[in-house]
């Protein structure tokens, strides 16, 4: 019985580590991650108005979404346009 629990243990972890690559080191993840940062953070705030420390994590979080989701968003939509303008 102990060894289909060791594999079940070792397949979440290579699981865990696959997600969190994921989340660290791919656009789609980083993205994905700030915007769930952003919208705990925002509604943390939303319930405790006079918790300066709840609207400083939701500032910083929405800082964090304009880094990983506005501004390579932006800069794709530039590239793309200067591209099709540069076609003859």
């Amino acid at each position: 019985m102990p060894i289909p629990l060791f594999a079940a243990a070792g397949a979440l972890v290579k699981i865990a580590q696959s997600v969190y690559t994921w989340s660290q080191k791919t656009p789609q993840g980083r993205a994905t991650v700030a915007t769930l940062s952003a919208a705990a953070a925002y509604q943390n705030a939303q319930k405790n108005p006079n918790d300066h420390l709840a609207q400083k994590r939701a500032f910083e979080a929405g800082k964090k979404v304009g880094e990983d989701v506005v501004n390579p968003a932006a800069k794709s939509l530039y590239t793309h346009v200067r591209n099709d303008l540069n076609k003859p």
